[in-house]
């Protein structure tokens, strides 16, 4: 066997591992300067002859301090919506998850959605699933809030009516929907993965059958967008474009040490004649990344989860585990079932990689023997190694394809365990109460080193450079260490694996000694 393909092969799985876990997080990017809505709207009004329209664009009523009012709270079956009456926002949703509620909004200056709040909103109705406000634009424009919320975790939707009241032509200038800054997550992460926020929209390219998923760098001059707005990696706060919606821009602003996301999406400008009235509807989703339920609600909101470079192994993978869970009723022994049947799919060619390496140890001295002969040679040594792997049949690279063929399946479950909703506050056993959190003793991950050395050093050992060796006998020491803080789902599968593979390498060798 090639020890030096061998080598590639862990360390490669060790880079990429670390990098999903550690490295990929997106880092901050400069802070973009922050848009001002009046500015805006100012500057996209449109001109128009005084025989046209009395007035060239709407006033913005100027921002002022505002009594602070009691929050409005809509209930749902998932989730708590809070509105400030006093804005007519929705300035956080309180997510019931599995261990404890989530705050989706970061701070009390942070707002899941809001727009106009400068505006003397008044509350016109509040009822179950159902808030409604209202507000005068200017003197001739009147203009409606509504929110409505389903009851199962499902699309929203915010309307907003405007009226002209006057005589005239007016035009209704060109204004920002607001989200963030940031998005709130389930207390682990939020404390382990800061950073892992951003601001991403879809839109539909032409030959594809899926929506492409793109970041928000700074500003975007699109219009024909799908959603776009602000996720991490168990919960996503999307706008819908219903056809109203088009330029979008982010800047970075400061919570705390961090900073995040903060997204504004711009309406189109329209026109009202007199006595005329419009409603924009703006659907939006909020809560979580639970794959099955975004993909039946559309609009290619599943694209919001990563499944990472191996997504169609990975989807596979999480539907499987879904399959197996609606079985047993637990996600761990989902998983161990999983486990189980990915490793009986690939025995075939773990067999194949430890018969390779068990011929290539017998072929040991006799290459080292060639190597010597020929040291100053290496064309002759090289032809003298063919004749020598094809008189017994071997071939040094018959070990290691199987081995790499296996790569796809570890990285596209790695992702699928790592970035399943489904998995946070799941329970197992015993102490393991969150197969999406680490094992707070730490056991699983020792267990699952040991097992790895037991194994390496049950393997057939095909000599080689002795600095590779060493490197080889710490590599079950790296890999629990990186396991330490990794998901418990994950370290289950890992050690289903290394007992799976212990349990084949004992057999093998006892039908060699026979």
């Amino acid at each position: 066997m090639n020890r030096n393909m061998i080598l590639a092969i862990l360390l490669s799985s060790a880079i990429y591992i670390f990098w999903f876990a550690y490295v990929s997080p997106p880092k901050p990017e400069g802070a973009s300067q922050t848009i001002n809505q009046t500015q805006v709207e100012k500057n996209t009004s449109k001109t128009v002859s005084q025989k046209e329209i009395a007035q060239a664009a709407i006033p913005v009523a100027i921002d002022k301090e505002k009594k602070k009012n009691p929050p409005l709270i809509v209930k749902s079956q998932k989730a708590n919506f809070i509105i400030d009456p006093s804005r007519a926002s929705l300035i956080d949703v309180v997510y019931h998850g599995p261990i404890s509620d989530v705050n989706l909004s970061l701070s009390e200056d942070a707002n899941i959605l809001s727009t106009l709040k400068e505006l003397d909103w008044k509350v016109l109705s509040i009822k179950e699933g159902y808030a409604s406000f209202s507000a005068k634009l200017s003197k001739d424009i009147s203009v409606k809030k509504t929110f409505k919320f389903a009851t199962n975790p499902a699309i929203n939707e915010m309307e907003l009516e405007f009226k002209n009241n006057s005589s005239s032509k007016m035009i209704i200038p060109s204004f920002p929907l607001s989200m963030g800054p940031g998005l709130g997550t389930v207390g682990s992460e939020l404390k382990e993965n800061p950073k892992i926020c951003e601001s991403d929209y879809t839109f539909q390219e032409s030959g594809k059958k899926h929506p492409t998923l793109a970041k928000i760098k700074d500003s975007v001059e699109k219009e024909d967008w799908i959603w776009a707005g602000i996720n991490n990696r168990y919960f996503l706060m999307a706008v819908i474009n219903d056809g109203e919606l088009g330029r979008m821009a982010v800047s970075k602003e400061k919570i705390g040490k961090e900073d995040y996301p903060h997204l504004n999406i711009y309406t189109k400008e329209f026109k009202l004649n007199k006595g005329e009235a419009k409603t924009i509807k703006i659907p939006f989703y909020a809560g979580a990344k639970d794959y099955k339920l975004l993909k039946a609600l559309g609009f290619g909101l599943d694209r919001s989860v990563d499944f990472g470079f191996f997504s169609p192994l990975a989807k596979m993978a999480d539907s499987s585990l879904q399959y197996f869970y609606s079985k047993t009723g637990n996600y761990g022994v989902a998983i161990i079932i999983l486990s189980v049947v990915i490793q009986l799919l690939i025995f075939p060619l773990s067999m194949k990689s430890y018969k390779a390496m068990a011929v290539m140890k017998k072929l040991q001295p006799e290459m080292q023997a060639l190597q010597q002969k020929y040291k100053d040679d290496p064309k002759m040594m090289n032809a003298e190694l063919m004749q020598l792997y094809k008189k017994y049949g071997a071939n040094p690279l018959s070990g290691c394809w199987p081995m790499l063929l296996q790569l796809p399946i570890f990285f596209a479950l790695f992702t699928a365990l790592r970035n399943s909703w489904n998995l946070h506050g799941a329970h197992f056993a015993f102490w393991i109460k969150d197969l999406s959190a680490k094992d707070p003793y730490y056991v699983l991950p020792i267990l699952m080193g040991a097992l790895m050395f037991l194994q390496q050093h049950l393997n057939p050992q095909t000599g080689g450079d002795p600095t590779q060796n060493k490197i080889m006998k710490w590599m079950p020491v790296l890999f629990t260490f990186m396991f330490l803080s990794f998901p418990s789902g994950l370290v289950i599968y890992w050690i289903i694996n290394s007992l799976f593979s212990l349990g084949q390498t004992l057999y093998l060798k006892e039908q060699e000694s026979k």
